[in-house]
C-alpha cells in the first residue's frame, strides 16, 4: 500500500486546459474521492494517475517515488471501469485472472487470489459463468474483483456504479467500502454523484472547470463550504440560497431577508472577513433544508405559506412561499401544515452560511 501526492498536476489538450494545478494528497490506505459535475477533469486526473494520460506539467508520487514518466504496468494500479470492460468470451474465473497470467503469476498463486477476491466479493458460485449470464451487478463486481486480485498499491475507480439501478447502486457501494477497509488499499474514485462521494469518502476533493475548490472530510466539506459551488453542489436537497442585506454590530449580525429579519451570531462570518463587513452590505443567504424546519421553538423565525409538500419516509420536505421566493425546509411527516397554510419556520443559525455575490466565496 502507498500514499499517493498530485504536485501541480495541469493537463492541456491544446489550448484547452482540463485540470489546473491539482494539489492532493491521499494518506496511504485512505478513500479519496474526487467529485464534480460532468467535464470538471476528475476522469481526467485519474487517467493520468493511472499513466493513461501524460501530464502537461507537474509530478505524481507514489509513496516516495515519482511514477510521473513511468508506463501504466510500471505503476502498480488497478482500475475499474464505468463500463466494466470484461471479456465475452472469458468465464469470471478467466476475466478475474487475466491480468496475473498476462505477468507470468504461478497457477497457484493465482488460484489462491482468484478464490479469495470471489469470496470476498460474493462471487464463487460465478466463477464458471460467462458475463452474458450475470446481471449488471455482478459483472461490476467482476470488474472489481479483477482489479484486486493484483493486490495493487493504488486503487482507481471511474464511476463504477453509473450504469447499476438505484438499489443495486447502494449495495454495491457497501460492497466496496468494506471491502476497500478490509484491505488496507488506497483508492481513488471518481462520480459525479455527491450523495455517493459522502457515503464512500475519507476525503472528498470537489472539482469545478479542472481546479481543485474544496478538500476535506465529507462533513466538513458539507457543513463549512469555502464558496457558493461546494454550497450548491454537496447536499441533496441543495442549498437554500436568497440575497440578504447585513447590518452587523458589537452583539452579532442583523440579516435581511425576504423581507424579514433573523439575528445571527458573530461566528455566522469568519473572523478573518469581520473587518469587511458594512451596514447595509449585500450577501448571498445560505441554508439546507434539513437546517429550516416547520413550527420549530427557537426565536430566529420566517413566517411563509406552504405550497409543495413532499414526504419521504422519516421526514418530509416542504416549499414555503415567502415574498414570492421558494424556501424547501423540513417538516415532521406526521404533523404536516396543508397547501396554502401559513407556516412559522426555525432556523439553526448557527448552520448559516454567508457568500460574498461578487466572489462567490464565504464571508
Amino acid at each position: 500500500m502507498t500514499s499517493v501526492s498530485l504536485r501541480r498536476v495541469s493537463k492541456s489538450y491544446g489550448s484547452v486546459v482540463a485540470i489546473k494545478s491539482l494539489d492532493i494528497e491521499v494518506r496511504d490506505g485512505q478513500f479519496l474521492t474526487l467529485l464534480g459535475p460532468s467535464g470538471c477533469g476528475k476522469s481526467t486526473a485519474l487517467n493520468c494517475i493511472a499513466g493513461l494520460e501524460r501530464l502537461t506539467t507537474g509530478q505524481i508520487v507514489f509513496g516516495d517515488r515519482d511514477i510521473t514518466e513511468l508506463e501504466p504496468h510500471e505503476r502498480d494500479v488497478a482500475m475499474v471501469f464505468q463500463d466494466y470492460a470484461l471479456y465475452p468470451h472469458m468465464s469470471v474465473r478467466q476475466n478475474m485472472s487475466f491480468g496475473l497470467r498476462q505477468q507470468h503469476t504461478p497457477r497457484a498463486a493465482i488460484e489462491r487470489q482468484v478464490a479469495t477476491a470471489a469470496e470476498f466479493l460474493g462471487l464463487t458460485t460465478l466463477l464458471e459463468r460467462r458475463p452474458a449470464d450475470l446481471s449488471g451487478g455482478q459483472r461490476q463486481r467482476v470488474a472489481v474483483g479483477r482489479a484486486v486480485v493484483r493486490n495493487p498499491s493504488v486503487f482507481l475507480m471511474d464511476e463504477p456504479l453509473s450504469n447499476l439501478d438505484a438499489g443495486l447502486r447502494i449495495r454495491t457501494r457497501t460492497e466496496i467500502k468494506r471491502l476497500q477497509r478490509e484491505l488496507g488499499i488506497t483508492c481513488i474514485f471518481v462520480t459525479h454523484d455527491q450523495e455517493e462521494a459522502m457515503v464512500l469518502s475519507d476525503v472528498i476533493a470537489v472539482m469545478r472547470t479542472g481546479e481543485l475548490q474544496q478538500i476535506g472530510p465529507p462533513m466538513a466539506v458539507f457543513r463549512d463550504p469555502v464558496n457558493l459551488f461546494v454550497a450548491s453542489f454537496i447536499g441533496s436537497p441543495a442549498m437554500n440560497i436568497v440575497e440578504a442585506i447585513l447590518e452587523p454590530d458589537a452583539d452579532g449580525i442583523t440579516c435581511r431577508l425576504l423581507g424579514q429579519t433573523v439575528r445571527l451570531p458573530q461566528d455566522a462570518v469568519r473572523p478573518e472577513n469581520h473587518q469587511r463587513l458594512s451596514q447595509g452590505q449585500k450577501a448571498l443567504f445560505g441554508i439546507r433544508p434539513t437546517d429550516v424546519v416547520v413550527q420549530g421553538t427557537t426565536s430566529e423565525q420566517l413566517v411563509g405559506r406552504a405550497f409543495l409538500i413532499e414526504p419521504v419516509g422519516p421526514l418530509a420536505y416542504v416549499d414555503v412561499d415567502i415574498e414570492g421566493s421558494a424556501l424547501r425546509v423540513t417538516a415532521d411527516p406526521d404533523r404536516l401544515p396543508a397547501v396554502g397554510e401559513q407556516v412559522t419556520l426555525t432556523l439553526a443559525v448557527g448552520r448559516v452560511c454567508l457568500f460574498d455575490p461578487q466572489t462567490e466565496m464565504r464571508l
